[in-house]
């Protein structure tokens, strides 16, 4: 399984991550960073869009890891970024293994 297209997604005063799979399988985040929405979205698809296409969407560690690393900022845009990313990620594992993510 790997990653085809990390969308973001506005809703009122939401920010959220969709990530598709070439198996169908897709995951939702919620970007969490309050005021800070369009700088978490500008980094989901200037950032870690290039870097999670075509990725094994079940190394969800590694991919967390590797974002938090990447850069010496990790201010409240990075995280909120890394936060909706991260739980589309558990969110596409769930659905794989068919089990409620609270179990994983």
């Amino acid at each position: 399984m790997k990653i085809v297209d990390v969308e973001t997604i506005f809703a009122d005063r939401f920010l959220f991550v969709r990530i598709h799979t070439d198996s169908g399988i897709t995951g939702l985040g919620e970007c969490g960073t309050g005021g800070y929405l369009e700088a978490a979205e500008k980094v989901v698809e200037k950032k870690y869009r290039k870097y999670l296409m075509g990725q094994d969407p079940l190394r969800i560690e590694h991919h967390w890891q590797y974002m938090y690393r990447w850069s010496h900022f990790r201010g409240a845009a990075i995280m909120g970024a890394i936060s909706a990313i991260d739980i589309a990620l558990w969110d596409i594992a769930g659905k794989h293994f068919d089990i409620p993510v609270y179990q994983l």
